[in-house]
C-alpha cells in the first residue's frame, strides 16, 4: 500500500511539474527534471531486489544531505 501511495504522489507531482513546465517555459528545464526524477524514484519501490533497494536508498539519501550542504554553503556564503 506503501509503494502504490508513493508511486501514485510521485505521478500527481509529475503531472503537476510538467503543467507548470508547460505554463512557465522558463522553468521548464527543471520541471522537466525533477518530474524524470520522480518517475525515477517511484520505479525504484517496485525493485524486488531488497539490497539493490536499500543500497540506492542510501544513496538518494546522502545524496539529500549533500545538495543540502551545498545550499548552506552557498547561502551562507552570500551566493544565493
Amino acid at each position: 500500500m506503501i509503494r502504490n501511495a508513493i508511486a501514485g504522489g510521485a505521478v500527481i507531482y509529475g503531472a503537476i511539474m510538467v503543467v507548470q513546465a508547460l505554463q512557465r517555459p522558463s522553468t521548464a528545464a527543471g520541471a522537466i527534471a525533477a518530474a524524470f526524477l520522480l518517475a525515477a524514484a517511484g520505479l525504484v519501490l517496485w525493485s524486488t531486489d531488497e539490497h539493490r533497494l536499500k543500497t540506492v536508498e542510501m544513496a538518494l539519501l546522502w545524496c539529500c544531505v549533500a545538495l543540502f550542504l551545498v545550499y548552506g554553503l552557498l547561502a551562507s556564503g552570500g551566493v544565493l
